[in-house]
């Protein structure tokens, strides 16, 4: 089960659990049986340059930074789209983890070489997946997702069609916030929200979990991997964190993914499939565990989630305008310019006040993108304390 494989967003929380991945498959199956052939990052061009070196990879790509790490290297803003063009042929399967708006360009090209993809980038799918999943099926391209959610749902459909399918349950945490008062979310601060109780990522994701908007984010997402409408589409909090998803059949079965709350099992299901490779040790203990509990989401604290369902419902550009607002919020927040309990806000208002349009291509999605983006920026600006109602 020989593969050569890209991991776009390399030095990012998923980037770095890949790259262990990747050592621990060396481990099991042989380095010959799994190549690196190319690493993109942001900044951390320190970290980078230690990966290349580690995984002898000869191509490189680096937003900023002096890079000379490898035989081949592409820097700005689109280098890892010049990395996927220039070493395509040698790549079997991209791993894309690029965050937030900035990965959308490197998945199209990606689909646009043949290369099938290991998903973690959301916005993709968010922003662009009417143009994602058409480009994927003209192109022949399997899309795989490594969110722990969407590969719990595409483990537990194992290819049954979804006429067969009820309803989609995706579980979540919680995030830190989860048993804080309406007040309490509202003025929040940065550490309370990056102190969460169950998973290690990245600040974005985790300002998203706390908000809930990361399961917005994933409702959207499930949307357009599964072809589900939104009222098939729920979400659950699940404290446990180890059932990541659950597909009720039409039937009354209840079919359920678990796994101890570690991205790297979905990283590493992705990255073998169709085969499953021996894991790393952590497994679920079934001698100590003795229930799991499941509760419905509170929506007048975490309102995101009827955002989401009204983003599917708009289609077109809404997806793009939803996500480009939440990246500037989120940003807003963790500079602390804006409060937690406005996140949402300042994402339902940006959503009321941008046309949305057909998302016909690329084209289209990035001006929406652009023009959320600045909406978003002038309504953080005029904050000054007020509420956004």
């Amino acid at each position: 089960m020989s593969k050569r494989v890209f991991i776009l967003g390399s030095t990012g929380s998923i980037g770095r659990s890949a790259v262990q991945v990747i050592g621990h498959l060396q481990e099991i199956d042989g380095k010959n049986e799994w190549e690196v052939v190319g690493l993109a990052a942001g900044n951390n061009v320190a970290l980078l340059s230690q990966q290349a070196k580690a995984l002898s990879v000869s191509a490189v790509a680096s937003v900023t930074g002096d890079v000379n790490c490898a035989d081949h290297v592409y820097v700005g803003k689109d280098a890892a789209v010049e990395l996927l063009q220039h070493h395509a042929q040698k790549g079997d399967l991209v791993l894309a983890a690029i965050v937030g708006f900035a990965g959308v360009a490197s998945v199209l090209a990606a689909i646009e070489i043949g290369c099938d993809i290991a998903l973690a980038n959301k916005e993709a799918l968010v922003a662009a997946g009417q143009i994602v999943m058409k480009a994927a099926k003209d192109n022949g391209v399997t899309i795989l997702p490594v969110d722990s959610e969407h590969s719990a749902i595409f483990q537990a459909l194992a290819g049954r069609p979804l006429e067969s399918v009820r309803s989609i349950v995706l579980t979540a945490s919680g995030g830190s916030l989860r048993d804080k008062t309406q007040e309490e979310i509202e003025h929040a601060t940065v550490d309370a929200v990056l102190s969460h109780p169950t998973w290690e990522m990245g600040p974005k994701v985790t300002v998203d979990s706390a908000s809930l908007i990361n399961k917005a984010l994933e409702i959207v997402e499930a949307h357009w991997l599964f072809g589900a409408a939104s009222e098939q589409i729920d979400a659950v909090i699940h404290r446990e964190s180890l059932v990541h998803g659950l597909v009720e059949f039409r039937d009354g079965s209840i079919v359920a993914q678990l796994a101890p709350p570690d991205m790297k099992m979905p990283i590493q299901y992705a990255l073998t499939y169709p085969h499953r490779s021996v894991g790393e040790d952590q497994r679920c203990n079934w001698q100590t565990l003795s229930s799991l509990h499941f509760e419905a989401i509170d929506q007048e604290r975490f309102p995101a989630i009827a955002l989401a369902k009204e983003v599917i419902k708009l289609g077109g550009t809404a997806g793009a305008i939803f996500s480009a607002a939440n990246e500037v919020a989120v940003e807003g927040f963790l500079k602390q310019s804006l409060p937690f309990g406005s996140i949402v806000r300042i994402v339902k208002k940006t959503l009321a006040s941008i046309e949305v349009s057909p998302a016909l291509n690329f084209e289209a999605v990035s001006a929406a993108d652009l023009e959320a983006r600045s909406v978003a920026t002038e309504l953080i600006a005029s904050y000054a304390g007020k509420e956004f109602a």
